[in-house]
């Protein structure tokens, strides 16, 4: 049985996609598109008619076809479009062939065509263009419209850096310190991440503040961490004090500096900051008790009119827990249910969570609900997104370790959906499918005998211990394994 089907569109995938542009989320990466289209949707786009494009064909401008293909063009200008763009790649337009080529292979605005687009962009890569090389790297890197092949990742990638491409730079570096997809290598990394500060990415500053200040493959100094932040706040990019300013909150060490903190980030266009304040004003971490809770109407105003659509899950935990208000499930679910009909991506995938696992206490699971909620709001996720969470209810359902086996098996035979986010849901959707997977995959590795059965026996949870300390800061593997980052982090090996 197939978990992949594909739903007509609530929005456009481009809408859909510009939603997601300042989510923090649960994805570990930026789509190497992210930064382009928040620029130009940011500077007020002019819509070109199929007649201005048909007027170009001998010396055609892609950068404005760029500009356009992000303007929301109706059926008539994505035909003229595609065609022009097609014409020119053919005539051997390299930057022709990359941005065709992305918009192809991802899906982006124009139908997809993932062979014809991995075609084009494979031409511009043996040309040289740092953009197409970079987009091969990633979409091998991550397995986002490609098959996740880091081998077939680095090459690309270094190709790119050693072209001078930053992103492709940052890109290397952050994951070679971090050790996620690639191997450990912090030296290596550091190079990277410095070459690709020296040139101006600002980003690279905040990734590298990020690593310093969890101490992920380098010792933890904050003092480090916030002086890439206020370099890369100089420059006007405030997302780095939006992190540090949220981690010194959830510290409570400083609250009216952390606060202050997320303010300035806030300021600076990093807009998350605000649904940090709300988040924080709402769990008492802004002064404490009643003085932070009435804080939080004012900064959930601020974060909803900034687009941020988190706030309607700090709204509808407020209301699951009785925060500030008398607590009702039902209320949840209908301010959940709201929001997902208004679009909300963000809601729609809490709705679905909650759906399938409830809360212990006033939201309950229900499978028929859950299997509806995938049906009618799937469509503002993305199609690997629709999968994963398709998996979930089927593993959410499955009861006996003969059930457990194809759930597994599935998950085996689709690493393109494996991330941290998807093995953590999987584990809260049924933790004796996790600890079976787990189970399997030891006793393929040899350090684990005993039976296929999904129980968290002491033979099982030594086995998992081991596999424990050889995670990053094995230190939390002494207080108890059966943790969601724990085991999300097992899965992904």
């Amino acid at each position: 049985m197939s978990i992949f089907y594909t739903k007509s569109s609530l929005k456009t995938d481009q809408t859909r996609e510009q939603s997601r542009l300042g989510r923090a989320s649960q994805h570990q990466f930026k789509h190497p598109w992210t930064n382009r289209a928040a620029l130009l949707l940011g500077v007020g786009l002019c819509v070109l008619g199929p007649a201005t494009l048909a007027q170009t064909p001998v010396a055609f401008d892609v950068k404005e076809a760029q500009t356009v293909l992000w303007s929301e063009p109706d059926s008539d200008q994505i035909v003229q479009l595609q065609a022009d763009l097609g014409a020119a790649a053919e005539a051997g337009d390299v930057a022709a062939q990359h941005l065709l080529g992305q918009h192809l292979l991802n899906g982006w605005v124009l139908p997809k065509d993932a062979a014809r687009g991995l075609s084009l962009l494979q031409k511009a890569a043996e040309a040289g263009h740092v953009g197409a090389l970079t987009d091969l790297g990633q979409a091998y890197l991550w397995g986002t419209a490609l098959p996740a092949d880091p081998d077939v990742a680095v090459p690309y990638l270094e190709r790119a850096a050693a072209n001078g491409g930053t992103e492709a730079q940052r890109i290397l570096g952050e994951q070679m310190i971090g050790g996620w997809v690639l191997p450990r290598d912090v030296e290596g990394g550091q190079a990277y991440l410095d070459q690709a500060i020296e040139a101006g990415d600002v980003e690279a500053r905040i990734a590298l503040g990020k690593l310093q200040l969890y101490g992920i493959g380098v010792p933890t100094d904050e003092a480090a961490a916030l002086a890439q932040f206020e370099a890369a706040a100089e420059t006007g990019n405030g997302q780095g004090l939006a992190v540090y300013g949220e981690h010194l909150m959830w510290k409570l060490s400083d609250p009216p500096r952390a606060e202050a903190m997320l303010q300035r980030a806030a300021a600076l266009g990093a807009t998350e900051a605000w649904v940090s304040l709300s988040k924080g004003a709402m769990y008492g971490y802004l002064g404490g008790g009643s003085v932070s809770r009435a804080k939080f109407d004012g900064y959930a105003e601020k974060a909803s009119d900034a687009g941020e659509e988190d706030v309607a899950v700090l709204e509808a935990t407020r209301q699951m827990w009785g925060i500030s208000m008398r607590a009702s499930g039902p209320e949840t679910i209908a301010i959940l249910r709201d929001a997902a009909e208004d679009g909300n991506a963000s809601a729609a995938r809490f709705l679905i969570e909650l759906l399938r696992d409830g809360n212990r206490l006033n939201v309950h699971r229900d499978r028929k609900e859950v299997a509806a909620a995938l049906e009618r709001f799937g469509p503002l996720l993305s199609e690997k997104e629709q999968a994963q969470f398709a998996l979930t209810l089927r593993a959410a359902t499955a009861r006996t370790p003969k059930a457990y086996a194809p759930v597994a098996a599935d998950y085996a035979a689709h690493p393109e959906l494996h991330s941290k986010w998807f093995a953590e849901e999987l584990w809260k959707a049924n933790p004796n499918v996790a600890v079976y997977i787990l189970q399997k995959q030891f006793a393929e590795e040899g350090f684990y005998r005993g039976p296929l059965d999904g129980f968290a026996t002491r033979q099982t949870l030594r086995a998992i211990y081991k596999a424990c300390r050889g995670l990053d800061q094995p230190e939390r593997c002494n207080d108890s394994v059966l943790k969601p980052e724990i085991m999300g982090a097992l899965l992904l090996n």
